[in-house]
């Protein structure tokens, strides 16, 4: 009889080693989590690829994802036009345990680019936003931005990031939740390129706000909802 108990009990052991071994090696945590952002001013729609696997799908110009989630370590992440199975996008990234990410596809499909960008989806201060820039357009050029209360005169301003190219993520600025512009202008000019119009954001919200090419000529900018 005592020799039966050890045999059960050495059996329940090693199986549960070796439960806890497979959901710990090569794993998908549930709290990390990838999107992906369609900023290819000459592509309607994006698929992304994790894996060689499907990822997600139809994502329109200008439009970004729900969260998926992703396993961590090294990891393939591949874009391609929605129905075909040409990849225009091909990387491998570390991935983070317990990491919100973003992976932007960028410029025009003969010559695409792209930038991860890991979110902080923490909370703001109580009474805050948090807002984040990227300069996705491939046709603007450098900008100075300016993230000011709705109507400022940009001239009687400092920006608050100077000189941000193509592919430039600012980092997050947490402001006191209320209305806003984001203007981006000439560097050391007030020329205005592209103006956001007024921004709503309330209180504990996460946004990014891309500056993007115009397919039909000129430039747009869309928010992105990071957390609401």
């Amino acid at each position: 009889m005592r020799r039966r108990v050890c045999l059960v009990f050495c059996a329940v052991l090693s199986l549960s080693v070796l439960i806890l071994f497979t959901t710990s090696c090569g794993s998908s945590s549930s709290s990390t989590r990838i999107r992906m952002v369609n900023a290819m001013p000459d592509e309607g729609s994006l698929d992304m690829l994790i894996d060689t696997k499907a990822g997600v799908a139809s994502v329109g110009y200008g439009g970004t994802s729900s969260y998926v989630t992703i396993a961590t370590g090294s990891q393939q992440l591949q874009v391609e036009a929605t129905g075909s199975t040409t990849i225009l996008i091909d990387r491998t990234d570390s991935i983070a345990s317990g990491s919100n990410y973003t992976l932007l596809s960028l410029n025009f499909s003969f010559d695409p680019s792209s930038l991860l960008l890991t979110d902080d989806n923490s909370a703001p201060t109580s009474g805050d936003f948090k807002l984040r820039v990227v300069n996705a357009s491939p046709g603007m050029g450098p900008q100075d931005v300016y993230i000011v209360t709705a109507g400022t005169d940009i001239t009687s301003v400092d920006p608050t990031f100077t000189g941000m190219g193509f592919g430039d993520a600012s980092a997050y600025t947490s402001l006191a939740a209320g209305d806003y512009d984001v203007i981006f202008a000439v560097p050391n000019q007030k020329f205005i390129t592209l103006d956001s119009g007024k921004l709503t954001i309330a209180s504990g919200q996460i946004r990014t706000l891309l500056g993007l090419n115009n397919p039909v000529g000129g430039f747009e900018s869309t928010v992105l909802a990071d957390k609401n």
